[in-house]
């Protein structure tokens, strides 16, 4: 007798485990969670918008996953597979840039080739940043960049723009809010940039 109780919970174990039930207790499911930039209608034009042809748009390949993307030191990005943006973020950008430049009023005007249309230029975008920085104390800081590769009549520039914005916490919600507000500041700084080469250009005809 002692013998058969000494085996019998060595039998139901193995009963109870193939039955789906299990000692440990579960642990609740993460939630996964969706996010997309909301970078404000660009700044009113009060003079003739620059007229734009957006060639390409593509993104760093650290940053071309669709989980948001933290840096905690200077070679290493790290992917947050619960919290991801809704759309492919070269989409993105590309959505953002191009719902932007389509509006009424808007500083920037899109069209289809710039080589038909006199004095407008050829945009092709490289995004460079969109990430959280923690390599400092604190919640770290929210990059957006971009390499922007200019073409106008005759000439080409490079212009590398970048814009941080500190993070309230390293909360992903915090993140994208601080990214919204980088990315929104960077649009304005490349507006300008647009603006004052048309000024340039056109000084240059007249």
């Amino acid at each position: 007798m002692k013998l058969a109780r000494s085996v019998l919970p060595w039998i139901l174990l193995p009963a109870l485990l193939a039955s789906g039930c299990t000692l440990v207790p579960e642990r609740a499911a993460l939630d996964r969670a969706w996010f997309l930039l909301e970078v404000p209608e660009a700044t009113v034009s009060h003079g003739e918008p620059v007229r734009v042809e957006l060639g390409s748009v593509r993104i760093a390949p650290e940053l071309a996953g669709k989980g948001l993307v933290y840096r905690p030191s200077p070679y290493r990005y790290e992917s947050d597979f619960y919290n991801e943006w809704f759309l492919n973020p070269r989409e993105h950008v590309e959505q953002v840039l191009r719902e932007r430049w389509t509006r009424a009023f808007a500083p920037v005007n899109l069209v289809a080739d710039a080589a038909a249309e006199p004095g407008a230029l050829r945009l092709d975008v490289l995004v460079t940043a969109l990430h959280g920085d923690l390599q400092m104390d604190g919640p770290g800081v929210a990059r957006a960049g971009l390499r922007v590769f200019v073409q106008g009549s005759g000439w080409t520039q490079l212009w590398n723009l970048e814009h941080t914005e500190p993070m309230s916490n390293r909360a992903p919600v915090a993140l994208v809010s601080a990214l919204s507000s980088s990315m929104a500041a960077l649009l304005e700084d490349l507006e300008r940039h647009l603006r004052e080469t048309k000024e340039r250009e056109h000084g240059r005809d007249s």
